[in-house]
C-alpha cells in the first residue's frame, strides 16, 4: 500500500492544471475574437435581400423586353405586374393572353414585387418585398432597403 502512494505522489508531482487566472486570460481572448467576428458578419446580413431585389428587377425588365421583341411591338401598354403569378399579365397592346404577348411567358418563377413600367417597355417604379424587408426603386435609383413590406404599389 505504502508503495502505491508514493507512486501516486510521483505521478501527481508532475502534474500542474491551469490556474483561475489563465482561465479567466482563455475566455477573455475568446470573447474579444467572437465580437469582432460577430461585427464583422452583421455588415452582411440584409445584403442577399437588395440583390434579390436588383436580380428581380433585370428579369422582370428582360421580360418585357423579350415580350415586345416577340410580339414585334416597338411600345407596350403600361402596366404593373404584382407579387404572385404573373401568368395573366398582357404587356403589348391588344395581344391577347392566348398569344405571346404574355409577360408570365417569359417569366420562370412568380414576382415578389410590384414593378410598373411606361409605354417603352422600361420599368418606372418597383417595390421589392423581401420577407421583412422592402427594396424600392424609382427615378432611376435604388433606395436603400428598409424594414416592412410593399403595400400594393410599394
Amino acid at each position: 500500500m505504502k508503495a502505491l502512494r508514493s507512486l501516486m505522489k510521483k505521478v501527481s508531482k508532475g502534474e500542474g492544471g491551469f490556474t483561475l487566472i489563465e482561465l479567466l486570460i482563455v475566455i477573455i481572448i475568446l470573447g474579444i475574437l467572437a465580437a469582432v467576428v460577430a461585427f464583422n458578419v452583421g455588415g452582411f446580413l440584409g445584403a442577399g435581400t437588395e440583390e434579390t431585389a436588383k436580380t428581380e428587377f433585370a428579369t422582370m425588365q428582360t421580360a418585357i423586353i423579350s415580350c415586345m421583341a416577340a410580339c414585334s411591338a416597338g411600345t407596350v401598354s403600361t402596366g404593373t405586374a404584382v407579387t404572385g403569378d404573373v401568368s395573366n399579365v398582357t404587356v403589348v397592346a391588344g395581344v391577347t393572353p392566348a398569344s405571346k404577348g404574355i409577360l408570365g411567358t417569359y417569366l420562370q418563377s412568380t414576382v415578389h414585387g410590384y414593378y410598373t413600367w411606361g409605354a417603352d417597355g422600361v420599368i418606372t417604379a418597383s417595390c421589392y418585398d423581401g420577407g421583412g424587408k422592402k427594396c424600392r426603386y424609382s427615378a432611376g435609383a435604388w433606395q436603400a432597403c428598409e424594414s416592412g413590406t410593399c403595400n400594393g404599389t410599394g
